[in-house]
C-alpha cells in the first residue's frame, strides 16, 4: 500500500522533500533557539544593570533600607508640597476675589469721594453767592441806616422848628423843599 500511493512521486522528489523538512525544522529550531538566547541576553543585561544600580545606591547610600527611607521621605515631601501647592492655589483664589471686592469698594469710593467734591463745589458757590447777596444787603442796610439818620435829623430838626414855632404862635413858616 504504501508503494502504490507513492507510486507517482520519484525516489529523487522524496529525498528533495525530506530534505527540504529537515532544514525547514532546522531552521526553525536555529531560529528559536536565536530567540530565546536573545531572550535571555536581555534578561541577563537588565539584570546586571540592575546589579550595577544597586552596587551604586550601596556606594552612595550605605545600604538599600537607607535608600528606601529616602524614598519614602521624597514620597512624603512630594505629597507634602502637593498639598501645599493646592493650598497656595486656594490662597490665590480668595486673593483675587478679595482683590476684585477692593477694587469695587475702592471704584465705589471714588464715586463717592467725586460725588462728595461735587457737593462741596457746589456748597462753596452756594456760600460764595450768600456772601455776595450778603455784603450788597449790608451795604443796602448801610446805605438805608445814612438815610435814616439823615432822616432822623431832618425830623429832630423840624421838631425843633414846630417847637420853636409853637411857641411863638404868629409866624408859621413852611419850609422850602
Amino acid at each position: 500500500m504504501g508503494n502504490q500511493a507513492a507510486k507517482g512521486i520519484s525516489v529523487n522528489a522524496r529525498t528533495l522533500i525530506l530534505i527540504l523538512i529537515f532544514v525547514n525544522v532546522g531552521f526553525a529550531v536555529k531560529m528559536l533557539n536565536k530567540y530565546y538566547t536573545m531572550k535571555e541576553a536581555g534578561y541577563v543585561r537588565e539584570k546586571t544593570f540592575q546589579e550595577q544600580l544597586e552596587q551604586r545606591v550601596m556606594k552612595a547610600f550605605g545600604s538599600m533600607e537607607e535608600l528606601n527611607r529616602m524614598i519614602n521621605d521624597i514620597t512624603r515631601q512630594k505629597e507634602e508640597a502637593e498639598k501645599i501647592a493646592a493650598s497656595l492655589e486656594e490662597q490665590d483664589e480668595q486673593l483675587r476675589l478679595v482683590n476684585k471686592k477692593l477694587e469695587d469698594a475702592k471704584a465705589k469710593l471714588e464715586e463717592e469721594k467725586s460725588r462728595l467734591q461735587k457737593e462741596i463745589w457746589e456748597a462753596e458757590d452756594s456760600l460764595s453767592l450768600a456772601k455776595k447777596t450778603l455784603s450788597t444787603k449790608d451795604a443796602i442796610i448801610q446805605e438805608l441806616t445814612s438815610k435814616l439818620e439823615m432822616v432822623e435829623k431832618e425830623n429832630v430838626t423840624l421838631k425843633k422848628q414846630i417847637e420853636e414855632q409853637s411857641k411863638t404862635p404868629g409866624a408859621w413858616i413852611i419850609p422850602h423843599q
